[in-house]
């Protein structure tokens, strides 16, 4: 009777850790496939060398009116394309509705101190994620073609979203981060949010607390 039983819970356990198993395998197939295509779809050209109408910079911290090391990066590398004739137009995006803190703020403060004129600058202060920024860029900017400036984690899935929506867009890159390693685990995460984000046609939500 005790070696029945025991058979029993032991059939039990091996059916939930197959069924576990099994639910792993199919959640990791879905994060695999989707980082798939949208790496497969966002090759850029580089160095960019066709003239785009506009530049998005997506956001990043900000202390006051500094720029983090990231953000910076981005910034210089859009005002570079803006020198170079390669955007007529620069649009910052990022979270700036809060007074006490603003990257659209200090992006804009900073290119202003860099020579780019008041009138080839926009900002978005309700970029609060990547889609979001590049959902906004198409459908309240009406954005036709753009380079999308950020960290090489970062890129795939911009521009992967941004054609999804109907931008042409090709990545810049801005270099990269010290802490690389964990951005590149968490874009494997966000890719497949923004994937299904994209497929679904989901509208942004109009608030802060986005991690990716």
């Amino acid at each position: 009777m005790i070696v029945k039983a025991l058979q029993t819970f032991i059939k039990f356990i091996w059916y939930i850790f197959s069924i576990f198993t099994l639910f792993l395998f199919i959640l990791f197939s879905i994060f695999f496939v989707t980082n798939t295509i949208i790496y497969f779809n966002s090759q850029s050209i580089s160095p960019p060398i066709y003239p785009k109408e506009f530049a998005i910079v997506l956001g990043a911290s900000v202390h006051g009116d500094a720029l983090s090391g990231a953000l910076k990066a981005r910034m210089q590398k859009a005002i570079e394309l803006y020198n170079k004739k390669l955007v007529k137009n620069i649009l910052m995006s990022g979270d700036g509705t809060d007074s006490n803190y603003s990257e659209t703020s200090a992006m804009k403060k900073f290119a202003l101190k860099n020579g780019i004129p008041q009138d080839a600058l926009l900002t978005d202060e309700k970029g609060y994620s990547t889609y979001a920024t590049i959902l906004r860029a198409k459908e309240v900017f009406n954005l036709k073609s753009a380079y999308i400036i950020s960290q090489d984690f970062h890129l795939k899935r911009a521009v992967w979203i941004a054609r999804e929506v109907g931008i042409q867009a090709d990545g810049v890159s801005a270099g990269n981060t010290k802490d690389k390693w964990y951005y590149y685990v968490r874009e494997f995460f966000a890719r497949t949010k923004d994937y299904f984000q994209v497929i679904f046609k989901v509208t942004p939500y109009d608030e802060k607390n986005f991690f990716f």
